[in-house]
């Protein structure tokens, strides 16, 4: 197994992982596939071709990654924490101190069961490869469309250096990755609920 830039695959391949992202996450959850390729797609291949895909943005200003999306298309083959295991190594060897993502969280009033299974599920599979459920509460970073997700936040730190705090983290977040400054109504309720200010 290897971890690939997208702009090397064939056009067959880059067909095959976008099967792989529309079948990883619900329509909701889903940006064009095309709109993707204005981050960093890192692919994962095996002897059967693309097996799941990373899409990663380098926080500008800070030595943090931002994981946007991670789909594995073959389960119960261990690709999932081979590719992590590799995505890990990159960014370390790269100068990347922390790698940064959100996920869904399970604890949202209203969800179906099974929507409570799979986010918790998600959090433990991240957990397991050394990913750590950060103490944020009212996460609700703002998208293009005016949906404002429930979520919580998760990092693992990479390589040594990284010392910003909690609140830094949070508001870099906020702001390097969707655009909301400190004073944002979201981040303002997140800093609040989560006992940063």
């Amino acid at each position: 197994m290897r971890l690939v830039e997208a702009d090397e695959l064939a056009p067959t391949e880059i067909a095959a992982v976008e099967r792989i992202y529309r079948d990883a996450f619900p329509q909701e959850l889903l940006a064009p596939f095309p709109d993707l390729f204005a981050d960093r797609m890192l692919v994962l291949l095996d002897e059967d071709g693309p097996a799941g895909l990373a899409l990663v943005r380098d926080l500008a200003g800070t030595t943090w990654t931002f994981l946007r999306y991670y789909a594995v298309g073959r389960r119960g083959r261990g690709t999932g924490s081979a590719m992590w295991g590799e995505l890990t190594r990159l960014l370390t060897e790269e100068g990347r101190t922390r790698l940064v993502w959100d996920v869904e969280d399970p604890d949202e009033e209203g969800i179906p069961d099974e929507s409570v299974v799979e986010h918790r599920r998600r959090i433990v599979f991240y957990e397991r490869l050394g990913g750590r459920l950060l103490p944020v509460h009212e996460y609700h970073p703002p998208h293009d469309d005016g949906h404002e997700p429930q979520l919580r936040l998760m990092d693992v730190p990479l390589g040594a250096g990284d010392r910003a705090g909690l609140r830094e983290l949070v508001e870099g977040v906020y702001w390097l990755r969707y655009g909301a400054d400190p004073d944002h109504p979201s981040v303002r309720r997140t800093l609040l609920a989560s006992n940063l200010i």
